[in-house]
């Protein structure tokens, strides 16, 4: 956390590219995914409401969901 009255483009270099990430539904659930630079879709955030879906394993942060090079 950033305790600081700048913006996060000021702190941050904007000379990165940004992944691309979008929202897919993986086993019934809402999750957002990006692209990382190998081209792996990873999973980044489960969007739910249901706690225990944040208990499954299936929905780690990170986990690769798909192999996906183009």
């Amino acid at each position: 956390m950033l305790y600081t009255p700048l913006a996060m483009e000021d702190i941050f270099s904007s000379h990165a590219e940004t992944p691309w990430m979008g929202e897919w539904w993986i086993d019934g659930r809402l999750c957002l995914v990006r692209r990382d630079a190998d081209g792996y879709v990873r999973l980044e955030r489960l969007l739910s409401s249901d706690p225990q879906d944040f208990l499954d394993s299936r929905f780690q942060p990170n986990r690769i969901v798909a192999t996906i090079l183009f």
